[in-house]
């Protein structure tokens, strides 16, 4: 099968570090892998219509479970890293670190686990995220001081990895039949962040690797409560705070909170409260 290409539309480099803007071409359907002597993190700028499942070859050989993939994913240097998908365009941000300097920053000497792996291939963490697309704004329109703004963001994008992988390492359920804490940010992340209609069971299953049966039982085993109601309270306590910190119309409200309609919020919010949100809002911001 043919090897995916890429163009390099902006770029920056210091010492240890670089980073690009590519703008890359899949073939369709698409299957194949990479390894480099350097560790890449990156960012997908597009739709991930190029690959949808990752799986890292191990260095005893054997292969991992293939994951979905998130917009952002980390390779670690000298690790074959597999991909499969429908193929097509994608543009990306990539950043790549020296193993010298990935080690000096992070204290990682390459002895990789199968749950800091896992954890590569969907990257929740906000301050990652905002780094990397800060790095992508500043390669396409540059401005003053442009190369030590880079550097830095290179050595933030480090530290933040570092902390991320060592969270992973952390991960363990604490007891049988509980979750992860991977799993329990990635339920946190996904619920808090969503600008849409509550997600459903099943789509929160797939963000965790697990059925939407096992997710039930395992969510209401590690904190108590039942993962519908755990989504319920989260969008009410954003209803809450729209409210009383925010002059947003009831109309705007509704809408980011992913109800069809002011009505429909209204209600939802009366039978949880035992008040409207005009009501509450006039009571607390008074």
């Amino acid at each position: 099968m043919p090897e995916p290409t890429y163009s390099v539309d902006a770029g920056a480099a210091v010492a240890g570090f670089s980073v690009e803007l590519r703008s890359y071409c899949y073939p369709a359907p698409y299957e194949g892998g990479v390894m480099r002597e350097e560790h890449v993190l990156s960012l997908s700028l597009t739709p991930r219509v190029a690959f949808s499942q990752c799986a890292y070859v191990y260095e005893d050989g054997h292969t991992g479970p293939w994951l979905d993939t998130g917009d952002v994913i980390f390779a670690p240097a000298r690790l074959r890293l597999l991909g499969r998908g429908a193929g097509g365009l994608m543009r990306r941000v990539c950043c790549t670190f020296s193993a010298e300097k990935f080690s000096a920053v992070t204290g990682f000497s390459g002895v990789w686990q199968g749950r800091e792996l896992e954890a590569c291939l969907d990257i929740r963490a906000a301050a990652i995220r905002n780094a990397l697309y800060q790095l992508a704004s500043e390669l396409a329109e540059p401005g003053f001081a442009s190369a030590l703004l880079i550097e830095s963001l290179g050595n933030a994008l480090l530290v933040e990895l570092a902390r991320y992988l060592r969270r992973s390492l952390q991960d363990a359920p604490s007891a049988r039949g509980q979750l992860a804490s991977w799993q329990l940010r990635r339920i946190t992340d996904y619920v808090e962040s969503l600008v849409d209609p509550a997600p459903t069971v099943t789509q929160l299953a797939e963000v965790c690797n697990v059925s939407p049966r096992h997710l039930r039982r395992a969510f209401r085993q590690s904190t108590g409560q039942a993962i519908s109601d755990y989504v319920r309270d989260t969008r009410l306590q954003k209803a809450k705070s729209l409210l009383v910190e925010t002059r947003l119309s009831l109309k705007e409200i509704a809408y980011r909170l992913g109800f069809s309609s002011p009505s429909s919020f209204s209600i939802a919010f009366s039978k949880a409260t035992g008040t409207t949100p005009k009501n509450f809002r006039s009571d607390h911001q008074a």
